[in-house]
């Protein structure tokens, strides 16, 4: 009995260790030049005032960006196991969110349709996306679902 439990403890701990998820946050200022933040599963990246606050790791202080020093904001996500293969995204993040007038949505691609609906499932507007993000200024306050290639977030527009 010993003989099997020993074995299925040190399996269960290895699979436990097996893959990390990391988020590579590379941010470009105004000037054009860029820094790279990598986010493990324990940090995370919120607004604080006009600020972006960046914490790569649990117990590690938190970085200070000032808002209007961005220009852009790219994420790269994967969850990389033992044999170093990286699994694909499978979430959209936009933001800022709320959003008063222009959404930023990570990992797009310039020229991708972007679909735009209403709480109630109407369709209120399609967009190609760009560099720049997409205006959505002429929205109404609400709630709206933003899908991209099957993929979707709920964002709030203020």
């Amino acid at each position: 009995m010993r003989n099997k439990i020993i074995p299925a403890i040190l399996l269960s701990a290895l699979c436990s260790f097996t893959a990390q998820a990391v988020t590579v946050v590379t941010i470009m200022d105004k000037s054009g030049s860029t820094k790279e933040y990598n986010i493990d599963d324990s940090g995370k990246l919120y607004f604080s005032g006009d600020a972006l606050m960046i914490n790569e790791k649990a117990g590690a202080k938190d970085v200070n960006v000032n808002i209007a020093d961005i220009r852009k904001i790219l994420f790269k996500s994967n969850s990389v196991g033992v044999d170093g293969n990286a699994a694909e995204a499978v979430s959209l993040v936009a933001f800022p969110n709320p959003v008063k007038d222009i959404l930023f949505l990570a990992g797009v691609p310039a020229g991708e349709k972007v679909s735009v609906y209403a709480v109630n499932g109407s369709l209120v507007g399609e967009y190609s996306y760009s560099e720049e993000g997409i205006n959505l200024s002429s929205l109404t306050t609400g709630s709206y679902m933003i899908t991209v290639s099957g993929k979707s977030v709920k964002i709030n527009k203020l």
